[in-house]
């Protein structure tokens, strides 16, 4: 190879190798791990301004999301960060969906995490734009006929569930092995159904008053409940409980419908 050549051969690689260091550090930044840390209080000490997404390189255990708020306005000024989150739930939380309703691809990865961390403004809008950009992702939702899970009474008497004085406010305890959701609607249980079990679920019991619910809890529970084996049999004994049960049925249901784009 003349020497002419190998220069030019080798001012190529150099392009190139350019180019990849600078795609590295715009889609994934090198930046500190601290920036990730599990704590409210370190996230607020990140600087503003931040925008990353990133494949994970944490050991792969239980994700973890943090959020907190800034400025003034906490509804678009606030600052959220994620350790090894799936796709379909980092989705989920840039268009403030439940996972349950993420319709990704087929071809979708389903063995890749990601760390991701915003502290600009516009969170949500902000994070859609860089999924956008860096993993070439966006959504729209359709409302579909949707194989659903609906929440249907099995025992009238509804043992667990009081009827919540007009005068109380939402609230939660948890004491001696009992979890007790105070004035809450049966419709507002649904959405956390859909997260845990990635399916949407709908309530169908007709009930529209406000109830004290309570029912055995303990930190096993709460931890088979992030397990996708054992989430089911954990949601089906909360709903028993309360003489409720899932089951399965069709209903038209808004979804968030996943495309690449390139």
């Amino acid at each position: 190879m003349s020497k002419t050549k190998t220069i030019v051969l080798t001012g190529v690689l150099v392009v190139i190798l350019m180019l990849a260091i600078g795609v590295k550090f715009l889609f994934f930044p090198s930046i500190k791990d601290i920036y990730f840390a599990t704590s409210r209080r370190s996230l607020l000490k990140v600087p503003s301004g931040l925008i990353v997404i990133r494949p994970t390189h944490f050991p792969l255990h239980r994700e973890a999301i943090i959020y907190a708020p800034s400025g003034k306005d906490p509804s678009n000024n606030w600052r959220m960060s994620g350790r090894n989150v799936q796709l379909r739930n980092l989705i989920a939380i840039a268009y403030d969906e439940t996972r349950g309703r993420v319709v990704l691809p087929d071809d979708a990865p389903t063995n890749v995490c990601f760390d991701f961390v915003i502290t600009a403004p516009q969170t949500r809008p902000s994070l859609q734009k860089a999924i956008r950009k860096t993993l070439h992702y966006t959504a729209d939702k359709e409302t579909n006929d949707t194989d659903v899970l609906a929440i249907k009474i099995v025992d009238p008497t509804l043992p667990g569930m009081t009827l919540s004085t007009t005068d109380k406010r939402s609230d939660t305890t948890n004491k001696n092995g009992k979890l007790t959701l105070g004035h809450t609607r049966l419709k507002e249980l649904a959405p956390d159904f859909e997260w845990i079990l990635k399916t949407p679920v709908v309530d169908e019991t007709g009930l529209t008053n406000y109830y004290d619910m309570t029912f055995d809890w303990n930190p096993s529970m709460e931890s088979r409940l992030q397990n996708e084996t054992t989430a089911r049999p954990i949601a089906d004994k909360i709903l028993k409980n309360l003489g409720l049960a899932l089951e399965p049925d069709t209903a038209p249901v808004e979804v968030l419908m996943v495309k690449r784009v390139y």
